[in-house]
């Protein structure tokens, strides 16, 4: 896993924000501060705020109030110059269904510019994580956890990017899968930056460096490792 450094400016830093949806306070005044390296899960049932949060730090909406800073820069106008050093992964699939996966990976490769040779890249994908009788059939043929893993790479092809949001990675997957997504963050060797929304704390615990547990749209706990098995207890 990375080492945190906090020599270097903070990846993200939140300031004062909120977003609210008519008389919907979806996240309520969060002040977050998280540094390169980090592995931070965002905790919270149903509703309570991460996925939004999660939308936020991607630049995907905007808040209605308060302060962006990514990458140690303000957040304001030309988001793209900030979007191409992010790889998000959301619950739902980015995916054109009638395309095949090699087709998607292709047009994402392309559209976010991380390289000059899709198709080596996406060679080299195949070679390395056994997908020859998968790549080529259209994406609404493959399973949850084959979805999932070519969502994954889409978002980490060719490299990692600076900062990986990850919606729920784990939900609806075999343990296989779960041990591929669980390798790509653990094993990375660049100073990315992972932020992991998820309702389960077991799924989440043994690969974070820091906890936010959220209700109703606000930070209300934050946890350290040293804390994570009384939670864990206090929880069960």
């Amino acid at each position: 896993m990375s080492v945190i450094n906090r020599e270097n400016p903070p990846i993200v830093k939140l300031t004062n924000v909120s977003k609210v949806y008519g008389f919907i306070n979806a996240v309520k005044d969060i002040d977050l501060t998280i540094e390169e390296g980090e592995t931070v899960g965002l905790l919270g049932n149903n509703g309570a705020g991460k996925s939004t949060l999660l939308k936020i730090i991607s630049l995907l909406i905007t808040p209605t109030t308060g302060k962006i800073e990514l990458f140690g820069k303000e957040v304001k106008e030309d988001q793209y110059l900030f979007k191409r050093e992010i790889g998000t992964l959301l619950s739902h699939s980015f995916f054109y269904e009638d395309l095949t996966g090699r087709e998607n990976l292709e047009f994402y490769l392309k559209m976010n510019r991380r390289t000059d040779d899709h198709v080596k890249v996406i060679n080299n994908m195949v070679k390395q994580y056994g997908l020859k009788f998968f790549i080529d059939r259209p994406t609404h043929e493959l399973s949850t956890g084959m979805a999932k893993k070519l969502e994954l790479l889409r978002v980490t092809l060719p490299y990692l990017p600076k900062l990986l949001l990850l919606d729920e990675p784990f939900s609806g997957l075999d343990v296989e899968n779960k041990q591929f997504i669980k390798n790509i963050i653990t094993e990375r060797k660049s100073n990315t930056t992972v932020i992991i929304c998820s309702h389960d704390f077991n799924s989440i615990s043994h690969i974070c460096t820091k906890v936010y547990y959220l209700e109703k749209g606000r930070i209300n706990i934050i946890l350290e490792p040293s804390e994570f098995d009384y939670f864990l207890n206090k929880q069960n």
